[in-house]
């Protein structure tokens, strides 16, 4: 998936056979009943959660790549207080060997027995965070974005899904896995568009302090690191975590020009082609800069 907010469109309307653009807000919102959260979404909520429900729903064929390369994370959102959109997160436990104390989304390595990486996502999530998994109802399937790469090159698949029903009692409930999860916590979505750095490598922007690096990766080209950090967070949203959100985000708010910032680093290729070097396994991996830049540049970790 492209990081441009214009090639996101592209790709959205690609793999949908559908349009993608304003006039969605006056279309059914894919058939998402809202009428149980409480307080009730605002309007640019619903329109939010209307773009969204247009992302590709079909499975994805995992029999051109080897499963054991294959991830999938879940970007479950909900309505907040405010009627806003805001994302669980994870803070990762210490205990672990990849990538101790950074922002997660719940997920993990597609498994022998999931049937798809929907699935897998879900799996995780209810190993990771005790997501409850009988009544599915509770939630709204938006569809699975296409495939990220991460710093360790496994091929990362963000599986969306929104909550419908009032949230608080919901995510009280929500447990960590102490071998695997340090903290559970939330996020508005919206702030993954604040990356107004056009002039300036640092911008703090309703006490959301934002910074980027671009660093090598992958056949030398340049990738930029996203960080975001506030005080209240248990850790700062960065990198791949910090990518998948930016992702959404455009999506769901309908950004259409370079006015929430510049996403990518001057040479850095887009997802399908950093994808198709993961799986060739040009570069990248855990001694290059971008995976030594895991804690640079963040306030806190």
């Amino acid at each position: 998936m492209a990081s441009d907010p214009l090639d996101l469109e592209e790709m959205l309307q690609e793999r949908s056979g559908e349009p993608f653009g304003e006039d969605l807000c006056h279309q059914p919102n894919g058939g998402l009943d809202l009428s149980s959260i409480r307080p009730p979404p605002t309007r640019e909520t619903v329109e939010a959660l209307e773009r969204l429900s247009r992302l590709p729903k079909t499975p994805v064929d995992l029999t051109m790549m080897p499963r054991r390369r294959v991830a999938a994370v879940l970007v479950l959102l909900h309505v907040n207080s405010l009627g806003g959109l805001s994302v669980t997160l994870t803070t990762r436990s210490s205990r672990l060997r990849s990538h101790p104390g950074d922002t997660a989304l719940p997920g993990g390595r597609i498994e022998d027995l999931d049937e798809s990486v929907v699935a897998t996502a879900l799996r995780e999530s209810s190993e990771e965070i005790g997501l409850p998994l009988i009544n599915m109802e509770q939630y709204g399937f938006l569809g699975v974005l296409s495939p990220f790469v991460s710093r360790n090159l496994l091929i990362v698949y963000p599986v969306v899904y929104v909550l419908l029903i009032p949230a608080p009692g919901f995510l009280l409930g929500l447990a960590a896995n102490e071998d695997e999860v340090a903290e559970i916590f939330h996020w508005p979505l919206k702030d993954m568009t604040l990356l107004n750095l056009q002039d300036q490598p640092d911008l703090v922007t309703r006490n959301v302090v934002y910074t980027y690096r671009d660093v090598p990766w992958m056949n030398s080209k340049l990738y930029r690191w996203h960080s975001f950090y506030h005080d209240s967070m248990p850790s700062s949203i960065t990198g791949l975590t910090a990518d998948i959100l930016i992702a959404v985000a455009i999506l769901a708010f309908g950004v259409k020009d370079k006015s929430c910032g510049a996403i990518k680093a001057p040479t850095q290729e887009d997802w399908p082609v950093l994808v198709s070097w993961a799986l060739a396994d040009v570069g990248g991996g855990p001694g290059d800069e971008h995976s030594l830049i895991r804690s640079a540049g963040a306030p806190k970790t």
